[in-house]
């Protein structure tokens, strides 16, 4: 659902050996298929704008993830879909734990994992807070082809659930977008959120890959009212904040200005909807490198962790700090 999605084709759209799925061969191919289709019919044509869309890419998990995995507590969690195209439906989504604390939840984005955000599982745990994350259907280790935003989110309110309550919720790009929905469904209780390059308003992606793929006005139109449709929501709704209504919780945006996949507009929205919100600029940092700097990951975990007692260990080393120091 990002800018790279027009090149998401599916494993049995594409020819096994495409690897270069950016170039112009695959992007003439990608738009010629998709003339083809609607001029058998408007709604094959649809259909077929939706499902490149909805799938999204699988991406080798890198070393740093498998180490962060490996560290935590492996199960799996029964996720209901509920929106009018998958009701009925379960996926089996792989999830990890770390530490002991009230939880933390984290909630990767658009051809994610959980372990993406892996940098924040030890400071959050150090700071006394038990750290949960999953790989939501058709990402990492979770089973699937397609993915829906509505989908996303049913994960973050069954996730939720199974693991909760929850005390703070650190998420990322298209993961704050579902975690926006699952407040406005009544699934999620974080007293503290944070958004990190939230991707906002959904209704760019689509306008975007509609330009990218040569969606005419009226195709761009039907394809939008189907993608809401599937999502069981409006067309407006697309535009997240307008989900978001009267939010008490805390909210922390982190958005780069230099972000090229989600403009910083989206973060500057997002926390101009909610009425407890603080929005801090970094620059440099780009979608996703973000993630991994220190800085931004000492900010989030010092909010995430607000009102959080910190474990005993820490405890005993501050203690003992300041006996060294002579202050007790």
């Amino acid at each position: 659902m990002l800018s790279s999605t027009l090149s998401n084709l599916s494993p049995r759209a594409l020819p096994k050996n495409s690897t270069v799925v950016r170039s112009q061969t695959t992007m003439r191919l990608t738009r010629a298929a998709l003339q083809a289709a609607y001029a058998v019919s408007e709604d094959l044509g649809t259909s077929f704008a939706e499902r490149l869309f909805s799938s999204p890419r699988r991406h080798t998990r890198p070393e740093r993830e498998r180490q962060v995995l490996a560290a935590g507590h492996r199960f799996a969690i029964d996720v209901a879909l509920r929106s009018p195209g998958r009701r009925g439906e379960h996926r089996r989504v792989a999830a990890w734990r770390w530490g002991h604390g009230p939880t933390a939840l984290l909630v990767h984005g658009w051809e994610g994992r959980g372990a993406q955000l892996g940098g924040f599982v030890e400071p959050l745990v150090r700071a006394g807070l038990s750290v949960v994350a999953f790989d939501a259907p058709a990402h990492g280790d979770t089973a699937g082809h397609r993915l829906y935003l509505a989908d996303l989110a049913d994960c973050v309110v069954d996730v939720a659930r199974a693991v909760g309550p929850l005390h703070a919720v650190v998420a990322h790009s298209l993961g704050a977008a579902a975690v926006v929905m699952a407040h406005q469904r009544g699934g999620v209780d974080a007293r503290r959120n944070a958004m990190i390059s939230p991707n906002a308003i959904i209704s760019d992606a689509i306008a975007r890959f509609a330009r990218r793929v040569g969606l005419d006005d009226a195709d761009r139109a039907r394809f939008e009212l189907q993608l809401a449709h599937s999502n069981g929501v409006t067309v407006e709704a697309l535009g997240v904040e307008q989900l978001v209504g009267r939010r008490d919780a805390a909210l922390l945006v982190i958005h780069d200005r230099d972000d090229r996949e989600v403009p910083f507009t989206h973060g500057e929205r997002l926390a101009a909807a909610w009425c407890n919100a603080a929005l801090h600029a970094t620059t440099g940092l780009g979608h996703r490198r973000i993630l991994r700097d220190e800085a931004v990951i000492a900010e989030v975990v010092a909010f995430a962790a607000d009102g959080v007692a910190a474990p005993a260990s820490e405890l005993v080393r501050e203690v003992d700090r300041l006996l060294a120091q002579g202050g007790m």
